[in-house]
């Protein structure tokens, strides 16, 4: 992949903001909990643990934790569903 951007229209490319050390390091971080989870889920879960600019630090944390555990060990969470009444949809 090369790091120059080429305008599909023939206009010149508008250059994106570069990202925050801290947006950098949360695509770090969530690049490197992917890769403990099965592998056809990475791509997902790197998408879904992106840390937005401006976003709260801790509850992306809580966030993205929350997400691995639940793919990780999911009988937590299935267990706790199957304490729920059953409702109709």
């Amino acid at each position: 992949m090369s790091d120059t951007a080429v305008a599909a229209t023939g206009k010149p490319a508008r250059r994106m903001r570069p990202y925050s050390p801290r947006a950098v390091l949360g695509r770090e971080l969530g690049v490197f909990l992917a890769g403990g989870l099965p592998v056809n889920l990475q791509g997902q879960f790197v998408s879904a643990s992106t840390f937005a600019e401006g976003e709260d630090p801790e509850q992306w944390a809580r966030r993205t934790s929350g997400l691995f555990d639940l793919i990780d060990d999911p009988t937590r969470v299935l267990a706790a569903l199957d304490q729920q009444d059953p409702r109709e949809v």
